[in-house]
């Protein structure tokens, strides 16, 4: 395990290895980098040799691997952080075991759908109640329930969206009980839809990558193009969607976060923060080193991680 791995050792094992560079040395010489990663923790990777940088040269999406090679500290690290040199490349075989590189959320699924089921059944206005059942059912619902929050940044690991989604709007109840005078169905349909895209935006095979629908659309489009589809075919008022779909298009914030709409309305307001509240509690569930600091991508700081 990537975890348990130190300086000086060599290591073979199974990894999904994401590709950052490929370039030129000054040397003359040529070189991949990267990182590979396993359930409890990940390095970085660089390797030199011409054979194993052509063959990771055309890789647009994270991939497993098996790997050796000896494990090094990095030049110039500050924090003494480790790398691998890969000097062997090879694909996964049948026989290979990859369990260990399926992320897991170490969260009861099943209580989550619970949830999922209570807190749609709490809806009391017919429509929404309707609209929300009909889209958590069947291979859509079995799909949402297997689906990460995300590729790396938040929830993303197997049944990430279903537990993402139901947190959001929990908390969003919450805060709507605090702040009062609230549609509490609007939020409770808004913050259980906000990210049914991601069903289509990201794919729940092994690395997480992005659909080509998902890199043309995102998931804020298409999740308001799927709840659109739905409730016209429900014949859901226009007043009552025209507030759903507001919640989704702007529960980023603003334009500058890449909400298409800013938030306008109270309901919008309490969704939008829930879903940043949840989102970023998610950073300090995922350590990848033994440091109590560690640099994180999605806040671009250090957090501290007990």
């Amino acid at each position: 395990m990537i975890e348990n791995i130190k300086a000086g050792e060599r290591i073979t094992q199974a990894v999904l290895l994401r590709l950052q560079k490929v370039g030129n040395s000054s040397n003359g010489g040529v070189f991949a980098r990267g990182t590979v990663e396993d359930n409890s923790g990940k390095i970085q990777f660089i390797a030199f040799d011409r054979d194993i940088v052509n063959r990771l040269r055309d890789l647009d999406a994270p991939k497993a691997f098996m790997i050796s090679g000896p494990v090094d500290i990095v030049k110039y690290s500050s924090t003494l952080a480790l790398q691998v040199v890969i000097q062997k490349l090879d694909n996964i075989m049948p026989e290979d075991d990859i369990s260990n590189l399926v992320p897991a959320g170490g969260f009861d699924i099943d209580v989550y759908k619970n949830k999922l089921e209570t807190l749609t059944n709490s809806v009391k206005t017919p429509s929404l109640r309707t609209l929300l059942k009909k889209i958590f059912s069947g291979k859509f619902y079995d799909e949402f329930c297997k689906n990460p929050a995300g590729m790396k940044l938040h929830h993303a690991y197997l049944g990430g969206l279903l537990q993402h989604s139901v947190d959001v709007t929990e908390l969003a109840l919450s805060m709507a009980d605090a702040i009062g005078n609230t549609d509490r169905d609007l939020i409770t349909a808004g913050a259980l839809l906000h990210d049914i895209g991601k069903v289509r935006e990201i794919s729940a095979v092994l690395g997480f990558p992005y659909t080509t629908e998902g890199r043309l659309l995102g998931h804020i489009t298409m999740s308001v193009l799927m709840v659109r589809e739905t409730a016209m075919e429900l014949k859901m008022p226009a007043t009552a969607l025209q507030q759903l779909e507001h919640i989704i298009l702007s529960h980023h914030g603003d334009q500058e976060k890449g909400s298409p709409m800013a938030c306008a309305t109270k309901e919008a307001f309490i969704v939008h923060y829930a879903d940043e509240v949840n989102s970023i509690m998610n950073q300090f569930d995922v350590k990848d080193s033994k440091s109590n600091w560690e640099f994180n991508n999605m806040m671009k700081r250090y957090l501290m991680l007990k």
